[in-house]
């Protein structure tokens, strides 16, 4: 099981990738949400965390990487949405579309 280091100013914390749901940027800021766990902000970007969290994350928009074992559903009409576990939903700008679904159709050729 992979695991990472979030250094924030007040400590170091050890994750498991799998227990990410989603990333979100705020300028050169970087919140992660996680199951079952609080939120942790750290003073990283999340393009050094989009180059380090390769296998199972995807970045739909610039503001934010999922983890796509995090996935739901994703609504295909109108503006895509990517609507996770935690019910939190995710907006898929128009650029990465395309990526976004061959994606979500990849996984599911996979668990066929």
């Amino acid at each position: 099981m992979k695991r990472i280091v979030l250094n924030t100013q007040r400590s170091y914390y050890l994750v498991k990738t799998d227990d990410i749901i989603y990333c979100k940027s705020n300028n050169s800021y970087t919140t992660f949400y996680f199951v079952n766990q609080q939120p942790v902000t750290v003073t990283n970007s999340i393009k050094y965390y989009s180059q380090l969290l390769t296998d199972t994350f995807i970045r739909p928009h610039q503001s934010y990487l999922v983890n796509i074992n995090q996935i739901e559903s994703v609504r295909k009409k109108g503006d895509v949405i990517l609507t996770l576990k935690s019910g939190d939903e995710i907006p898929v700008s128009n650029r990465k579309k395309k990526e976004v679904i061959q994606i979500i159709l990849k996984m599911l050729h996979f668990q066929m």
